[in-house]
């Protein structure tokens, strides 16, 4: 009997999932489409495939997929890991059948996604009469959501070596979502031209605009607080948790059985808060960040790139991904230490807001995990254990800006420690932060992780941080620091690019060290704050080329813990919050 190989790719995704108004949103966006995977997932089961990547081991959104339609689905107590987005929008699966019959059941596992998709379709627009949506606007409706799925797949033989195959499946289906054939954006001819979508610009709207809730329901008011106009698929992204999660398959995604907490509450510690409330008396300045980890090169090592490739690795992979991405990424991020709010975990990819005085020390903790989940022997050499390193990507803000313009800069950030260092990056392994202040601007800073016992920018982030949390170094010890180093930034002219004319001279570094140490002196409760912080400082400097490279990273380090601390309760407060525990 032959085998083969089945990739399946789903989109659109990050643009899609950004374009949220509320953390509903947010969190509506990436569930349904780890929800439409599932559905593909369970119908890929039915017709005997197996999943390989990602893995269908002790996962609840594929079993309720399974067993619900079967009526053998018992609702679990704990609802929360069967409502995380974790399944990620491609799919790698074996089929113990010839091509041609593969061919027939990637058909019928993409029909699966489209028929469920519709069914959502179906159960929105039925409640239009609820939102004061007019009936003339159906046909703007179906036209936007026939657009909105795009589905990829190949199936190629896999004979005998799992490699080849696999690459060759990868490459295939790269092609075959290249050269697709697309379809000019457009819907006709409207008799009433109106806005477009708000929150993607692209769709003309269904719904929304001023006074749009004196015709909503009570039951969907609370969705609606702003002055939005939404086209179909951000309406879809809306309510659909509601008309059809909760209506028809009874999942308890409510705001009461399932609250989830605004970018208010977040910045305050207040997870109890939803959208469905308004708390007034909320503590803190008010930040939150939104944190993104990738996995790094993780496509390298599923196609054996970096490590020997057989169908044994790629699944044993999986595994180790999916119990990482359901068993630790909600504790850590949900832990008393972070707390935070887990949007979507799902393999090697994790999203979440937190408040911004804690997101740092979360990401350390998610890498760690990450390392340890992943982690395995080398084929050539048994007694050497290798691991893919991840990036994060972080953006503060405060809680009143654009949810979705701070997203998308999370998402940057990432890009942006993934790039190489001659491009602007930090070359993977590091974590990059966007600091999006309420004046307009808007600034960087990041670095490597601390790795082999090695003190980066991470190590003497922490240590200064732990100072000022205890009260041991002064609050306005980052802010001097960064006055006293700043006079010594050229200006980024056409001159001061040439070679040497950047580095005034060889005793920069020194410069830097005598401001900083003689600030820590000076705004710290003794000199031996000053003391433990010096070595760290010089750890950190060592790794960094280039004068001027230096002192912005010291100036962005500085400026991203006054940022950050800004964020934290009076310590009066933290110590009545540890007595409590």
């Amino acid at each position: 009997m032959s085998n083969s190989l089945l990739k399946l790719q789903l989109g659109p995704v990050q643009e899609f999932i950004a374009q949220a108004r509320s953390t509903r949103d947010l969190w509506s966006g990436s569930y349904l489409l780890s929800w439409l995977m599932a559905a593909g997932i369970a119908k890929l089961l039915e017709c005997g495939g197996t999943p390989i990547y990602p893995s269908a081991e002790d996962q609840p959104l594929i079993d309720y997929h399974q067993r619900h339609s079967k009526s053998e689905y018992v609702l679990p107590q704990d609802h929360l890991p069967l409502l995380t987005p974790n399944i990620p929008n491609v799919f790698v699966a074996h089929l113990s059948v010839e091509t041609e019959d593969a061919k027939k059941i990637a058909i019928k596992v993409e029909e699966a996604i489209r028929a469920e998709w519709m069914k959502i379709i179906e159960n929105v627009w039925g409640v239009r009469g609820e939102l004061g949506i007019k009936e003339n606007r159906d046909a703007r409706f179906k036209h936007q959501v026939k657009h909105f799925l795009s589905i990829s797949w190949q199936v190629t033989p896999q004979d005998q070596d799992y490699a080849e195959a696999y690459k060759r499946t990868s490459w295939l289906l790269d092609a075959v979502r290249q050269t697709r054939i697309f379809e000019a954006w457009g819907e006709g001819k409207w008799q009433v031209v109106d806005p477009k979508d708000s929150l993607s610009g692209k769709e003309e709207s269904i719904a929304g605009g001023k006074d749009f809730t004196k015709w909503v329901s009570p039951r969907f008011k609370h969705l609606f607080k702003h002055d939005d106009y939404l086209g179909a698929i951000s309406l879809v992204k809306r309510i659909w948790h509601l008309v059809y999660l909760a209506d028809k398959k009874n999942l308890k995604t409510n705001s009461t059985d399932f609250p989830i907490p605004s970018t208010r509450a977040i910045a305050s510690r207040n997870r109890k808060e939803n959208e469905a409330e308004i708390i007034e008396d909320l503590a803190g300045e008010k930040y939150f960040a939104v944190l993104a980890l990738d996995g790094d090169q993780i496509g390298k090592w599923i196609s054996g790139d970096l490590c020997d490739l057989d169908r044994d690795h790629h699944e044993n992979f999986s595994r180790s991904l999916g119990k990482f991405a359901l068993g630790e990424a909600r504790k850590i991020v949900e832990s008393e230490n972070h707390k935070g709010r887990l949007i979507y975990a799902g393999g090697d990819d994790v999203l979440a807001l937190l408040p911004a005085d804690t997101v740092l020390d979360c990401a350390r903790e998610l890498r760690k995990k990450f390392l340890e989940a992943t982690k395995r022997k080398d084929k050539k050499d048994n007694d050497l254990e290798i691991s893919p390193d991840c990036s994060v990507g972080i953006c503060m803000a405060h809680f009143k800006s654009p949810l979705q313009d701070v997203i998308r800069e999370a998402q940057s950030a990432e890009k942006r420690a993934k790039r190489d260092q001659d491009q602007g990056g930090y070359g993977r392994s590091a974590v990059a932060v966007t600091l999006m202040k309420r004046s307009g601007e808007i600034s960087h800073w990041g670095c490597k992780w601390d790795k082999n016992g090695d003190k980066g920018g991470l190590a003497l982030y922490g240590a200064i941080d732990d100072h000022l949390s205890k009260g041991s170094l002064s609050g306005k010890f980052p802010h001097r620091v960064c006055e006293l180093l700043e006079p010594y930034l050229n200006a980024e002219t056409g001159l001061s690019k040439m070679e040497h004319v950047n580095d005034f001279d060889e005793s920069a570094s020194q410069v830097i060290e005598i401001e900083f140490v003689h600030t820590a002196q000076r705004q710290g409760s003794n000199n031996e704050i000053a003391e433990q912080l010096k070595p760290l400082l010089a750890g950190y400097l060592k790794g960094i080329v280039g004068t001027q490279e230096q002192l912005r990273a010291i100036i962005g380090l500085c400026t991203t813990i006054a940022f950050a601390t800004r964020n934290r309760p009076p310590r009066t407060e933290l110590l009545t919050d540890e007595n409590k525990n």
